[in-house]
């Protein structure tokens, strides 16, 4: 259930296959949560996280 999230279509085609350090849901409110999602998903499936990916999660969750 953690990596399946309602959007619009718009928005599915806008992040594709991008990671979040090359795309965040346009809704400020929700990146916290997206985020805290993805990191969740990480972990589960002992994905591994680039430099980039890596900078671009922790950014949002200081400001969470």
């Amino acid at each position: 259930p953690l990596s399946l999230i309602a959007v619009t279509a718009s928005t599915n085609r806008s992040k594709s296959d991008r990671d979040p350090a090359e795309w965040m849901p346009p809704l400020a409110s929700y990146r916290c949560t997206y985020v805290d999602t993805w990191v969740r998903v990480k972990l589960a499936w002992n994905l591994s996280v680039d430099q980039a990916e890596y900078d671009a999660l922790a950014g949002v969750l200081a400001g969470c």
